[in-house]
């Protein structure tokens, strides 16, 4: 039976309520910022992510974790990037959920971890960036919390983010092997929900990573079972590049 996604936090409250509600009636590729002083409507498509600060909120694989020094995914990137005068902040914590990436203002659930205030939105946004990068392959389902909790909190950060004129590239669940197969599939209505949202601002991974079983590709296995080797983390830098490429979502500089 396939995992379906109720765009609904559990026993959410005061600012998040409100929040989420918007993002639901509004969508996520578009619908208005809440600010009466910008205009309604989503960021222009193929927006130019002119050269400055990208910034990547995230978990371990955003950290590199699995990967040698300077071969993980975002290290592959920045360098990818630096010929175009882009650098890249990676603000990333081992074992982060999407709670954590949340506008610090955020009130969460009882039984929910906080907004991170060093790194979050908040933190992220003051860095002035061009490009917002969110991946947050799968603590959240791993912890247990619903695919519509996943999804509705990227969301909540990525159109708090179009309001701050900033454009967001969300990357997909990536395979564990330590999930039961009912997780898994919350792993991929996550990915469906957003995809059907986001469109090609979001990057896909699970199809590229996952072994035949569900788990991780051993090709890609750092061996713990749950974080990618450096091919792994070269097939995701790949993908991310590939997406920018593409420039329908944002076009990177020189693109």
């Amino acid at each position: 039976m396939t995992a379906q996604v109720t765009l609904c936090p559990r026993r959410a409250a005061g600012r998040r309520v409100a929040g989420f509600l918007l993002l639901v009636c509004l969508g996520a590729c578009g619908g208005g910022t809440g600010d009466p002083s910008r205009p309604e409507g989503p960021l222009p498509v193929n927006t130019v992510v002119a050269p400055g600060t990208w910034v990547v909120l995230g978990s371990s694989s955003a950290v590199g974790v699995g990967a040698t020094p300077g071969q993980g995914w975002v290290a592959r990137l920045a360098r990818t990037q630096s010929v175009h005068a882009v650098q890249v902040q990676n603000l990333a914590r081992g074992g982060s959920t999407t709670y954590a990436a949340l506008p610090a203002a955020t009130t969460p659930p009882l039984d929910r971890p906080a907004p991170d205030p060093g790194r979050g939105l908040d933190s992220a946004l003051a860095l002035q960036p061009s490009l917002l990068i969110l991946s947050f392959p799968s603590n959240d389902t791993a912890a247990g919390y619903a695919a519509g909790e996943t999804v509705g909190n990227l969301l909540t950060v990525r159109q708090a983010a179009a309001a701050a004129g900033v454009p967001t590239l969300v990357l997909g669940t990536q395979p564990r092997n330590d999930l039961a197969p009912s997780q898994r599939e919350v792993l991929a209505a996550i990915d469906g929900a957003l995809s059907g949202e986001l469109g090609p601002c979001f990057v896909p991974l699970q199809p590229t990573l996952a072994g035949p079983t569900g788990g991780i590709h051993p090709d890609y296995a750092a061996g713990d079972g749950i974080h990618l080797n450096d091919a792994g983390h070269a097939l995701i830098a790949h993908q991310v590049q590939a997406a920018l490429d593409g420039g329908l979502c944002v076009r990177p500089p020189g693109g």
